[in-house]
């Protein structure tokens, strides 16, 4: 519960991408369905099914029909003959049985093979060739091939070539039509020519010649029966597979929710994931949770806990309250309790390194201890390392330059870099600043400088406080002062606990005393950059102190 920025921002990237997931994605289906639907239409089966009456029909007609001829047949063949045949209405008789033959063999191609050939040699034969409409009828035949052959062979998907094919099959169905309207009118004539004579031979070939005919009938109206029989089927199926396919359409136009459902819902699944997402971090790498949790993974003792205090009324009166850097309480019951425990009984001088991976709740920590040694009476000094962002010139709102920086590249000395800073009425503390350096400064050589001028600042100020990073405590820095005592800071709910007991343990192999740690239980201080700090009039320059100071 200590990371609510983190919980709030897992949260928030996750509400809008459940949101944008639940709105879109059934909008994404219905347009998927809507274009599968778009292209293929519902199967018409009723032209099929009147095909099909109309195919039975004509196999009911042609099996009637055999079925006479084989009786006729029968009889004439058991019947005595009277008389001569007239050979005139015997060679006509022959001549018809003949083209009755030739149409039907050209029909039942037509049937078997419903091509533009095989409807161009139906109306090409002799019994169709003079009719007038098979003549306009195979001359629109003609110009419809030719205008299909200007699409080539991959011209079956274009549906300008899908609707000539369409034509083609009409204009060939009509010929069709014709030819077995010409079929039927030749038998009649033949049964005519039968009844007109009235006497039939044993050697004539008419009733074999019937037969095999009304057998081609009977054939052909079984094929177009069966065509007819698996056409439907294939209409029947794909009228079923379209109305699966409207019913899905149907279900995901209905799946949506309510406006305010899908907000409740994606938020609560944002809270979820994001709650989810900080415990399992948590379980994973635990955090500073409290003093007890420290001194028991650590081994460490936590010397206090600094929690933002309400304002006190009485400190907003003096003017020297009212200019005191930000942060700055020394009389608060954490930074009094931190400094009992560092002061030892009988102790003349104090050192102590202060190392946070923050450095600015270091430099606030140390400004509160330097003034409670300075109100002791204590000759006090900050001194400060990290050159990257100058916490103790931003918490005592002093500049940045001279310091540290400055007296490693040999551009100023030590009394140069000493400046004072104010932190009460009559309690004045020197501090030397970090200096600007763009790489924060190389660990072992402050580490060097410390240990050659140690010794100088241990005779000038009894209380010697450093403010440094982890990464220089753990370098060696503490283990060449005199005293090596080192406290380290650490944030409740944003330092590991594996972290900071690997640091521990660090700076203690190399040479430090890691006297405790202090826990820092509020939000970060926000200081000004080290260049918002140059910018900005020192504090003894100010209006307000320029009165305190000038002579009268």
């Amino acid at each position: 519960m200590h990371r609510p920025v983190f919980i709030g921002a897992v949260s928030v990237g996750t509400f809008v991408a459940a949101l944008v997931a639940l709105v879109l994605a059934p909008q994404q289906a219905r347009r998927t369905q809507a274009s599968a639907l778009a292209t293929p239409v519902r199967p018409d089966t009723t032209g099929l099914a009147a095909a099909i009456g109309q195919a039975h029909s004509r196999l009911a007609a042609a099996e009637g029909s055999l079925a006479d001829a084989r009786r006729r047949a029968a009889t004439t063949a058991a019947s005595p003959t009277s008389e001569a045949e007239n050979p005139a209405i015997a060679a006509r008789r022959d001549t018809l049985s003949r083209a009755i033959s030739d149409l039907s063999a050209l029909l039942t191609r037509v049937e078997t093979a419903p091509l533009s050939a095989s409807y161009r040699a139906l109306a090409e034969s002799p019994q169709l060739v003079a009719n007038a409409r098979v003549k306009a009828l195979l001359d629109s035949l003609a110009e419809i091939d030719r205008d299909r052959e200007g699409f080539g062979s991959s011209g079956g998907a274009d549906p300008v070539f899908v609707a000539l094919t369409s034509r083609a099959t009409e204009i060939g169905r009509a010929i069709q039509a014709i030819g077995e309207e010409r079929r039927e009118a030749m038998r009649r004539d033949v049964i005519k020519l039968a009844a007109a004579t009235g006497r039939q031979t044993a050697a004539a070939a008419a009733p074999a010649v019937d037969t095999a005919m009304w057998t081609a009938e009977l054939d052909s109206a079984r094929a177009r029966v069966s065509l007819t029989n698996t056409a439907l089927t294939e209409a029947r199926t794909a009228m079923q597979e379209y109305d699966r396919q409207v019913a899905r359409a149907r279900d995901v136009a209905n799946m949506s929710a309510p406006p305010i459902a899908l907000l409740a819902s994606a938020l609560i699944f944002g809270m979820m994931l994001g709650f989810g997402a900080a415990l399992v971090d948590e379980l994973k790498q635990p955090r500073v949770s409290d003093a007890h949790e420290v001194e028991r993974v650590t081994g460490t003792r936590v010397l206090a806990t600094i929690r933002p205090l309400p304002p006190i009324p009485d400190r907003g009166r003096r003017l020297a309250d009212q200019h005191a850097p930000p942060y700055f309480d020394p009389g608060a019951g954490g930074y009094q309790l931190a400094y009992l425990h560092v002061v030892r009984t009988g102790a003349s001088r104090l050192m102590l390194t202060i190392a946070s991976e923050e450095t600015a709740i270091a430099a606030v920590i140390a400004a509160n201890l330097a003034a409670i040694a300075a109100d002791e009476a204590r000759s006090t000094i900050i001194v400060d390392t990290d050159s990257l962002t100058s916490p103790v010139a931003a918490a005592l709102r002093i500049h940045a330059e001279p310091g540290i920086a400055d007296i490693l590249a040999g551009r100023a000395g030590w009394a140069e870099a000493v400046v004072s800073a104010d932190v009460g009425r009559d309690r004045v503390i020197d501090v030397i600043p970090s200096g600007v350096s763009a790489g924060g400064g190389n660990p072992a050589e402050i580490t060097e400088l410390f240990r050659r001028e140690i010794a100088r600042l241990s005779r000038h100020y009894e209380a010697i406080v450093i403010v440094t990073s982890p990464q220089q405590a753990t370098s060696g820095l503490p283990g060449v002062l005199p005293i090596p005592d080192t406290i380290l800071c650490a944030r409740i709910g944003k330092t590991r606990l594996s972290t900071l007991h690997k640091t521990i343990d660090a700076v203690r192999a190399a040479g430090g005393n890691p006297l405790g740690v202090m826990l820092w239980d509020a939000e970060p201080p926000a200081f000004p950059t080290p260049e918002q700090i140059a910018r900005a009039p020192r504090p003894l320059h100010t209006t307000e102190m320029r009165a305190l100071t000038s002579t009268r």
